[in-house]
Formats: C-alpha cells, sequence, structure tokens
C-alpha cells in the first residue's frame, strides 16, 4: 500500500509539474498615515435608507422533519453499500516551532459560518496562546461569513463577484477567489480590525486589490474615525497592494472610493512580532464550488501568495455542486480532478484534507390527518411511504457519491479524503442530528447548528489523531 501511495505521489508531480506557471508580480505601493492611536475606538455603520415595501407573499405550507419510521422504510428500500475509503492520517506535522502551525480553509457556507475552524483553534491551540490570521478575504461583510472581522460597514453600490460564477472575478482572483466591486465613485467600505478581545494589534497591513490600468483610481483612506488621506493607486495592470504603515495600532479602517473603478480583493495583515501557535486563514464564501480553482488565473492567484506557505489546507466543496439538479457524477469526477490539479501547482507541498458535505434531510408538509377521514389518512401515509425512499434520501445518496468520488480523487492528489456523512453516521443521519437535544442539524436539514459545527470538528481531530505540537 505504501509503495502504491509513492507511485501515486509520483506520478501527481509530473501532472502538476506538467503546466509550469509564474507568479505575477507584485510590488506594494507604501502609504504612511500619523494615527493618535486613540483606544476602543467603535465603528459606526451609516443607517440605511427606507427600503421599498414588496407585497407579502403568500406564507408557505408548514414543514416538519419527517417521522423516524418514514426515515426507516426509506432507508430500508433503498440500502446503500459503504464504500468509502478509511480515513488515511495526515503525515508528522512540520516541525517548526518558531512560527507554529499555519492551516488555510477554503469552502463553502459549512466553513464560513466558522464554527468548525473555532474549534478547530480551541482544541489545538492553548487558551492562552496566540491565534492569528494573514488574509481578511473580499467575502468579508457578507451574511453567513463570520469570523474574519469584528464588524464590517457596506455603503453605495458593491457587487460581489466569485471565480466559480463569474469570468472577471476568475480572471483576476484574490485570494479567497473572491471581488468586491465598487460600482461607482462614493462606495465605501469600513472594518473594524481589532482582536477578539477588542485590542488593536497592526501598524501595517495591505489592502489588496486589482489594478485596472487605467491610472484614476483615487480612494480616501481613514484610520481610527481620523482625517482622511487621498491617495492615487499605480497605474498598472494586475494585482495590486496599498501598504498602510501606521504610526500606533489601527482599530478601524475606512476606504472610500473617490474616483474610477475599485476591485477590492482583501486585506492582509502584517505577522505578529511574537510567533503564533496557530496560523489560520479563512477563505470560504456560501455558494462557493470546487469550480473556482478551475476557473481561477493561476498565476495571478498565485501571486498573493508567494510569502505565504502553509502546512494543511481543508478543501470543503460538495453541497452546492449536490444541489445542483444537473449534478452528474462523471462531470463532478472531471471538475474535482482538475480542481486540485490546480490547488497543487499553487501549493504543491502542502498537506491537504478534501471535506465531503454532511448529510442532508427533506423536510415533508405537516401531516393534517386530524382534519381528515380515516381513510383519508390511510391513503396519504400509504402515498408518503411510496415516495419517501426517493424524496427523503434525494441529496443524502448524492453526497455519498460525492464523498466516494472525493475520496478517490484525493488519493490522486496525494490528498486526504474526509466525509461529514460519513462522521455523522451515514446516509440518513441528518433526521437523528436534527432530533438531537440540543439539536445537531439546523431546521434546514442541510446547515449544522454551532454545536453541530463544533462536533464534526472534534469528530475529524480524533479521526486524524491531530494532536498540539
Amino acid at each position: 500500500m505504501r509503495f502504491l501511495f509513492l507511485v501515486l505521489w509520483g506520478w501527481s508531480l509530473l501532472a502538476w509539474s506538467a503546466e509550469p506557471f509564474t507568479p505575477l508580480r507584485l510590488e506594494p505601493q507604501p502609504l504612511q498615515i500619523r494615527n493618535a492611536g486613540a483606544p476602543d475606538v467603535a465603528l459606526l455603520c451609516p443607517r440605511k435608507g427606507p427600503s421599498s415595501v414588496r407585497p407579502l407573499a403568500p406564507p408557505p405550507e408548514p414543514t416538519q422533519i419527517p417521522d423516524e419510521d418514514e426515515v426507516a422504510s426509506a432507508l430500508q428500500d433503498a440500502p446503500v453499500a459503504s464504500g468509502l475509503q478509511p480515513v488515511r492520517p495526515v503525515p508528522a506535522w512540520p516541525s517548526n516551532p518558531a512560527r507554529g502551525w499555519r492551516i488555510a480553509v477554503w469552502g463553502d457556507s459549512h466553513m464560513a459560518a466558522a464554527f468548525f475552524s473555532d474549534q478547530l483553534q480551541r482544541k489545538l491551540a492553548p487558551a492562552d496562546a496566540p491565534v492569528s490570521s494573514r488574509f481578511i478575504h473580499a467575502g468579508v461583510g457578507h451574511g453567513g461569513v463570520r469570523g474574519l472581522v469584528r464588524k464590517t460597514c457596506l455603503s453605495g453600490e458593491w457587487a460581489r463577484e466569485m471565480a466559480y460564477a463569474h469570468a472577471d472575478a476568475a480572471s483576476a482572483p484574490g485570494p479567497g477567489m473572491t471581488s468586491l466591486v465598487a460600482k461607482r465613485p462614493g462606495a465605501t467600505l469600513a472594518l473594524d480590525l481589532r482582536d477578539a478581545q477588542g485590542q488593536a494589534r497592526h501598524t501595517s497591513l495591505q489592502v489588496l486589490y486589482h489594478g485596472e490600468g487605467a491610472g484614476n483610481t483615487q480612494l480616501a483612506i481613514s484610520v481610527d474615525g481620523e482625517a482622511e488621506t487621498l491617495v492615487s493607486l499605480d497605474p498598472q495592470v494586475g494585482p495590486g497592494a496599498l501598504a498602510l504603515q501606521t504610526t500606533a495600532p489601527l482599530s478601524t479602517l475606512k476606504i472610500r472610493v473617490v474616483e474610477g473603478a475599485f476591485r477590492f480583493q482583501g486585506i492582509k495583515l502584517s505577522e505578529t512580532p511574537a510567533p503564533a501557535t496557530l496560523h489560520m486563514d479563512l477563505f470560504a464564501y456560501p455558494g462557493a464550488t470546487a469550480a473556482g480553482w478551475v476557473r481561477s488565473d493561476l498565476s495571478y492567484l498565485a501571486s498573493w501568495f508567494t510569502d505565504q506557505s502553509y502546512d494543511l489546507a481543508l478543501i470543503a466543496f460538495g453541497t452546492n455542486e449536490g444541489n445542483d439538479p444537473r449534478f452528474n457524477e462523471t462531470a463532478y469526477r472531471d471538475t474535482l480532478t482538475r480542481a486540485l490539479g490546480q490547488f497543487r501547482q499553487v501549493f504543491p507541498q502542502t498537506q491537504c484534507v478534501l471535506i465531503g458535505p454532511g448529510d442532508r434531510g427533506v423536510r415533508v408538509v405537516k401531516s393534517k390527518a386530524a382534519k381528515t377521514s380515516k381513510k383519508q389518512a390511510a391513503q396519504s401515509k400509504r402515498s408518503a411511504k411510496a415516495t419517501s425512499s426517493a424524496k427523503l434520501l434525494k441529496y443524502a445518496h448524492i453526497h455519498a457519491q460525492i464523498g466516494q468520488i472525493q475520496a478517490e480523487v484525493a488519493a490522486l492528489h496525494a490528498c486526504s479524503a474526509w466525509s461529514m456523512q460519513t462522521a455523522m453516521g451515514g446516509v440518513g443521519s441528518a433526521y437523528p442530528w436534527a432530533r438531537k437535544n440540543p439539536p445537531l442539524m439546523a431546521p434546514d436539514l442541510l446547515h449544522f447548528t454551532p454545536a453541530g459545527y463544533r462536533e464534526l470538528a472534534n469528530i475529524f481531530l480524533a479521526d486524524f489523531g491531530l494532536n498540539p505540537p
């Protein structure tokens, strides 16, 4: 088995080097701002104007979690043989106490919620040990994205573009393969960059953006609510960075577009003076798929990471692919294979784990048997049973297929694979997880509660035998 693994490893290295690329050159533009460093600077978001009133839609028909006997019947009608490969442990962590462990997470809404990664941090780093992040990607401020900054304010006209769905975002991908685009001057982005304890720590950072080459983009930068500093961005095409240096640790940063086009790609924070025990960058975004890795320009994407290496990357996609009514196993396998090949070109030495989607259930219309005759109730029950196999386990079966494909493709690219669905107990496990007290599944039977994400993180750590250094 070990010989086979080495053969696959060597084959993968040859495949990754078949299409070499060179990261685009990134030369940060310096900007110095003198700030007073006032303590406890709060970020106040402007009030939103009144929204237009839309006519009320009719309330949806009430639904509920299917009865246990319905789920049991569905499982009996359509048993699933477990074909998932056993977990292959991640090799020993590189020993580098001078900088601590470095982990990157790319994924969809499951990872964007940050409850999973928060639990990893709690388990992998002592309570009093520093945990740092280097990147804040352009998904900041979007609903369902948390754990990046304390607070975000957006005003004016902005649009979000993702590499998996937008050609412009794919040709100029940010580190999270997400861009925040100002549609016209006056658009403002403000961030509270203090740590979890409310302390300002950074005196330097880089504002990452895409240079349009027009040479007329002008921004107004404000730190801690003080006077704005006007700056014209370098007239270059490609990845750009505005290297901000302050005289005192900054709490809040405000960026206002004065003139020209501005495609915000994120924030790159400076390394902290004291080495962190754990360093974790979260690049997840709701709705994202592995196609972002396929469509992104690698030379552009790699330019953000020339000075940033990772010990481990968690790649957690599959839920949104499985939700596509056109889902096809062959097409998904091809996309995932290409995505991992792209990832390996940017991070050839990084250990990686593919995280498959969790189990997914389907809510059913609440029974109205109490208002019908016994005969009607019996007919309704027989009808529900006839469709239960196809309906109640539809997405669960698709997720099982995705998990199997991920395990097979991961092995060909020297990655490990781990399935949230398998960790939960397999096909149909969403229903008992939803009935637990406290519930581990969210009411939509697709996402998890904070407790559910923490439980999955604990199982993940136990399965891989990951322990603090």
